[in-house]
């Protein structure tokens, strides 16, 4: 089970780079916050199976409506993104994609409790969903 889901979640991230490639470098979603409910406060949900956008925030259509954001290849972006692993149109895990270069600092990520707060995303899936 921990290793479908682990596989699907990297293959979210080769869908999710084809989509922020212009985001930067380096990518946020190399963490999550383990303490909160993944679809809360998300931007946008990205079906990691199909690379489709399942759900838009108002703001976030907006702003790509106004040429803020290109929805093709996330340029523009800056926020939390929802990953939808099992296509039923709801976030399962959530990402950030924010601050310098596009992510948290690593500190961010390592220093604290594994389960608890912000977390890398390999540690969250081998150690707090197992």
């Amino acid at each position: 089970m921990i290793r479908t889901v682990r596989r699907l979640f990297l293959g979210s991230v080769a869908v999710t780079t084809a989509l922020l490639a212009a985001a930067g470098p380096a990518w946020a979603h190399e963490c999550v916050n383990a303490s909160k409910n993944a679809a809360a406060g998300v931007q946008v949900v990205i079906d990691v199976n199909t690379g489709k956008i399942v759900w838009l925030s108002n703001g976030l259509q907006q702003r790509a409506d106004q040429g803020l954001v290109n929805l093709e290849t996330g340029e523009g972006f800056s926020g939390l993104l929802g990953l939808d692993l099992n296509s039923d149109g709801t976030a399962d895990v959530s990402t950030f994609i924010v601050g310098p270069n596009m992510e948290l600092p690593e500190q961010a990520q390592f220093n604290g409790p594994a389960c608890h707060g912000i977390t890398n995303v390999e540690v969250f899936f081998t150690q707090c969903l197992s």
